[in-house]
């Protein structure tokens, strides 16, 4: 029987030994820095980390899709099993209906029935969430909440798969707080900010990387971000190019947007901006959008 020859990206593999080492020392300089300190340069290094996990699940750095889930599988960030990420995300990425909150599960927009049962307190929350300034500061429990009602829904049913990868979950987050509190003495409070700070980042990424646009225009938003944030995110903020093409390597998207014109495209649909600071200015308290679905409004 011949066996295949897994083939390795030697610079994607060189950046998973960089974001879990950046992860390792920001733990070890919590004994010299301030909690405040601290908590953002953990926070940081673990929305790091998140856009690693995006990495490995669309396949690299090694063509064994099974080696990619054991280097993503700590869940530095702490709230939700890798395995689960992944399949929620390539359905995200599968679905004709980009956007639409019954078939695409990243969606941040509502269907009616659910924007009736929100009431009115329910409706102000999940418009601010539609700020920047609101994705940062409710973004992690409101995503939470959603994402756990959905996960629950799915144990209930009877989903065998999302019971097992929960269940791996609990002694895989033990295993990274023992590192960190234990090993590290990161105060336990200390590590929950920087959760909470690194998933806020996450979400400034993902804020308004989808809009629903009638016709063929493209649903995906380009953000021509700097080398920090394009770092920080791995390029997922070239998001239109990413989603034409989700097998490219992070250091390639910028190449394939200008060969895909993706700026052009993004112009037409989604939107394109310019950088974060541009994306600050006009969206910090005005929502990018209405929650309610527009085909439902």
């Amino acid at each position: 029987m011949s066996s295949q020859r897994v083939h390795v990206e030697w610079g994607n593999l060189a950046l998973v030994c960089a974001v879990y080492i950046a992860w390792l020392a920001a733990l070890a300089l919590d004994s010299v820095l301030p909690w405040p300190a601290s908590a953002i340069v953990i926070g940081v290094a673990i929305a790091w980390h998140g856009s690693l996990q995006h990495e490995l699940l669309h396949g690299h750095p090694f063509s064994s899709q099974a080696v990619n889930n054991v280097l993503a599988h700590p869940p530095l960030a702490i709230r939700l099993p890798f395995l689960v990420y992944r399949r929620e995300h390539l359905i995200h990425h599968d679905t004709p209906f980009l956007t639409d909150p019954e078939a695409d599960p990243e969606s941040f927009y509502v269907s009616a029935e659910t924007w009736t049962r929100l009431g009115v307190l329910g409706r102000g929350i999940a418009r601010f969430h539609n700020t920047l300034l609101g994705r940062l500061l409710v973004g992690p429990p409101v995503v939470f909440v959603r994402f756990g009602l959905s996960q629950w829904r799915e144990v209930r049913s009877g989903d065998r798969e999302a019971v097992r990868c929960w269940l791996c979950h609990v002694p895989s987050v033990a295993a990274v707080l023992l590192v960190a509190l234990s090993v590290f003495g990161v105060r336990w409070w200390v590590y929950a900010i920087a959760v909470y700070i690194g998933h806020s980042l996450t979400l400034v990424r993902s804020f308004l990387e989808h809009r629903w646009i009638e016709d063929d225009a493209t649903r995906c938003a380009m953000v021509r971000s700097g080398p920090v944030f394009s770092l920080l995110f791995l390029n997922n903020n070239l998001h239109d190019a990413h989603h034409v093409r989700p097998d490219v390597p992070w250091y390639r998207l910028p190449a394939v947007a200008d060969e895909l014109g993706s700026d052009d495209r993004s112009m037409a649909g989604a939107g394109f901006h310019s950088g974060y600071a541009s994306v600050l200015r006009r969206y910090a308290i005005t929502p990018f959008d209405e929650p309610l679905h527009p085909l439902e409004r």
